[in-house]
């Protein structure tokens, strides 16, 4: 049996209801469209209806007044809009690399007329934005105007004699390709040369190959003798022979204001120490001269009251040697600084006390407390 549904008299109807289909009647007939519904469906229902054009569509009333009837008119359809974005990247010169359809809201990755790969969205190009180059927009904005830095940075530049060899600024972080007045060719950053580091490493003898007959210099000066096959840079330090023959590791920046022999100096390493630190349980070690009295005390007011091992007087090279070779045989174990290059966990002490007590030169161990 087929239940009879009997249409609710229009009078029984909301004067709101009756207001919004009156609206909506009348904007078809101003957009010239005929409405195909035999009869009110709702505010938010989508009605038949034939627009002017002819195209057959299904307008919600309350969004008529809004945008419009017919999608395909508005340019909504997704089959036109598509077409439209297709024939307005042609015009722009650009290629769509997408290998689909991704809506009028979606990101379509393309290749800009100048070569750049970017992403278009087809409302942003069919609408208001001319162009959806990111790189290419910020170069226009930028186009006949310098920021700040780009300024201070050409006019350094012209005051120190430089010639910029880049077409265009690349930001104040970014190397910058420049000839130096006396011809060289450089990268400095904008930041730095503002900072007053100069533009030119060769010209203030921080470049590496300056750097490195700096030191050649220096030790052909001390009647020196340079035991490494290749340049290490300027902050290593370097296996050399000074004039009494004496091995030393100078390290080429510090050659030239402290010399390069420790020994003919005076201050030869000739003591090595092994100190706890029993609160946090770390463990110290290190070389230092003489009777070591004041580093053990500045080690002993940071917490390393516990000396372990403290030997003085060593025979020339013996104290570098021990700490080196110390240090070597912790990374072979697996053991990892905990600070610095010389603090590691306490639980390394029995190794390194072994790697000491037999070392071929070495004396009675000392364990004792030292005042801070």
């Amino acid at each position: 049996m087929t239940e009879t549904v009997h249409e609710q008299p229009r009078a029984r109807r909301s004067e709101r209801s009756l207001r919004a289909e009156a609206a909506f009647r009348a904007r078809l007939a101003e957009l010239g469209a005929t409405l195909l519904e035999p009869e009110w469906l709702g505010n938010k229902a989508p009605h038949r209806v034939r627009c002017a054009v002819g195209h057959g569509c299904t307008p919600r009333p309350d969004n008529a007044m809004r945008v419009g009837i017919c999608r395909e008119c508005g340019g909504n359809d997704p089959k036109v809009a598509e077409e439209r974005f297709r024939a307005r990247l042609a015009e722009l010169g650009a290629s769509l690399l997408e290998p689909r359809w991704l809506g009028v809201q979606g990101a379509h990755r393309a290749l800009c007329p100048s070569g750049h790969e970017c992403t278009y969205t087809p409302a942003g190009l069919l609408g208001s934005r001319a162009h959806g180059c990111n790189v290419c927009a910020l170069a226009r904005r930028n186009a006949g105007k310098r920021s700040r830095a780009e300024t201070e940075f050409r006019d350094r530049l012209e005051e120190l004699g430089a010639t910029l060899l880049e077409p265009a600024w690349l930001g104040s972080s970014t190397p910058h390709r420049v000839r130096c007045v006396n011809g060289h060719e450089v990268t400095p950053r904008p930041a730095s040369v503002q900072q007053g580091r100069g533009i030119c490493r060769l010209c203030i003898g921080t470049a590496p190959e300056t750097a490195e007959a700096a030191f050649r210099d220096r030790l052909e000066e001390l009647g020196a003798t340079l035991l490494e096959p290749t340049w290490l840079g300027s902050q290593t330090p370097h296996r050399t022979r000074c004039s009494a023959g004496h091995k030393c590791r100078p390290t080429p920046s510090n050659a030239s204001i402290w010399g390069i022999c420790l020994r003919c100096r005076g201050w030869d390493s000739n003591a090595f120490y092994v100190l706890t630190n029993d609160d946090t349980a770390v463990l110290k070690l290190g070389i230092t001269s003489g009777d070591g009295h004041q580093r053990l005390a500045r080690h002993a007011a940071d917490g390393f009251t516990t000396v372990h091992r403290f030997l003085t007087e060593l025979p020339d090279g013996v104290a570098p040697a021990l700490e080196r070779h110390v240090l070597a045989t912790l990374k072979l174990a697996g053991e990892h600084p905990v600070r610095g290059r010389e603090y590691f966990p306490d639980r390394a002490r029995a190794l390194v006390l072994d790697v000491v007590d037999n070392y071929p030169i070495n004396q009675p161990s000392d364990t004792r407390k030292v005042s801070s």
